[in-house]
């Protein structure tokens, strides 16, 4: 179970809105919407907890697979584990779904920042729901074709 977890596509979906709330967080802080007190506090109750359960998960998986390590900062995503030609086939078609999926929905979001008034919000929406369609291409296809 731990395994699935630790290389599903929703844990990379979870660390990139995470990330993009910070972000969103850091925009207000700076231009002043919201004081730098409550940023610090929001940060705390949710960077850290989530930071301490990625290392703890990290830690646990370590633990119980020492020949298959996770490093707790991977710079590839877990999902790209190209053990043998199988694997590496399926990968190949996921990674030519989310190519087709930036080619088609670049313009459209491009369009959507464009036409919509300037707002970081509208931004950082369209950039999140862009990356969403991405994990969600991506795991789609992954679960297609390796269903046996």
């Amino acid at each position: 179970m731990l395994t699935r977890i630790m290389r599903s596509p929703l844990l990379s979906t979870t660390l990139f809105l995470s990330t993009l709330g910070l972000f969103y967080l850091l925009k207000l802080m700076l231009s002043g919407e919201l004081s730098t007190t409550t940023g610090r506090i929001y940060c705390a109750l949710f960077v850290v907890p989530l930071g301490a359960l990625w290392v703890m998960l990290v830690g646990m998986y370590n633990r119980r697979n020492p020949k298959d390590r996770i490093n707790v900062w991977a710079v590839i995503p877990f999902e790209l584990r190209e053990v043998d030609e199988g694997q590496q086939w399926i990968t190949f078609k996921a990674c030519r779904n989310v190519y087709l999926y930036y080619s088609t929905c670049l313009p459209i979001a491009v369009g959507t920042v464009i036409l919509l008034p300037p707002n970081a919000a509208y931004t950082l929406i369209t950039f999140g729901l862009f990356g969403l369609g991405q994990f969600l291409v991506y795991g789609l296809t992954l679960w297609k074709y390796s269903r046996v």
